[in-house]
């Protein structure tokens, strides 16, 4: 007997903040309902060079799923029968992304280096398809517990996967910020993305964000931050965990999407 499937309702809020010592804001994001995707990148390289090469991964991802989904166009990768098609679709427009800030950052002296960490996801039925890349994270929260889905591509958070060091440890070594991943600086065959595929739950709330909120509040000062504004809305829930973030340093730029199941 064939189950009935669920239909997944959601809502969505995302933001984005300057924080209280940054001159520039390098992180961008994405919300897009109709495509059911959303996505955060941090940009790296210094002033514009960041700013720029976030907000060209951002732009080149959606163009490509957007047209990937409309009409018939030739992928930059092969298509992999192990990963959904909404996980092929993140990887091939990560590709493509990882491409175009690669070539400009070579053509331009000024953005040489620069690059962007990239956290990403489409909702699929009851599932999300999650592509990450660096250290923007995706939580979720569920039953009142928080768990950090995404593994973080840096030196710290690669001695932890390892057990060599604790998340507490991890949080507060000197090495968490210096990258193993990111993208546009290195070309494709040697760049780490990861793919992963959870399923959703009603009264599920999932958290996206660049470390400009997670380097100032820790997991659980974000869960406290959360619970204590449950029956307030998504805005208001980002409004009150940017102001915590700022209020504790807001040493970098905080931004946050929040997507909650229903």
């Amino acid at each position: 007997m064939l189950k009935a499937k669920i239909v997944m309702q959601f809502a969505f809020f995302g933001t984005s903040d300057i924080g209280r010592h940054r001159k520039y804001n390098e992180d961008s994001y994405l919300c897009n309902p109709k495509e059911k995707l959303f996505l955060i990148a941090d940009g790296i390289g210094g002033q514009a060079a960041g700013e720029v090469a976030s907000e060209l991964a951002i732009r080149n991802i959606e163009e490509f799923i957007v047209r990937s989904r409309a009409e018939d166009i030739t992928w930059p990768i092969p298509y992999n029968n192990e990963f959904t098609l909404e996980q092929n679709s993140l990887l091939a427009g990560a590709t493509l992304a990882n491409r175009k800030v690669h070539e400009l950052a070579n053509q331009n002296p000024s953005m040489k280096g620069m690059g962007t960490t990239l956290v990403g996801v489409i909702i699929k039925g009851n599932q999300l398809a999650i592509l990450n890349i660096g250290d923007s994270r995706l939580y979720r929260i569920r039953s009142g517990e928080i768990e950090q889905i995404t593994q973080d591509h840096t030196v710290a958070g690669e001695q932890e996967k390892l057990g060599l060091l604790t998340k507490e440890e991890a949080s507060n070594h000197p090495q968490k910020h210096i990258l193993t991943s990111a993208l546009g600086i290195e070309v494709a065959e040697k760049l780490r993305m990861d793919l992963s595929l959870i399923d959703i739950q009603k009264k599920d709330l999932y958290l996206m964000c660049s470390d400009g909120l997670n380097d100032m509040l820790s997991d659980k000062e974000i869960l406290a931050a959360i619970n204590s504004s449950k029956k307030k809305s998504l805005e208001k829930i980002s409004l009150s965990l940017t102001q915590q973030a700022n209020r504790a340093g807001g040493q970098d730029n905080i931004t946050i999407i929040l997507l909650s199941f229903y």
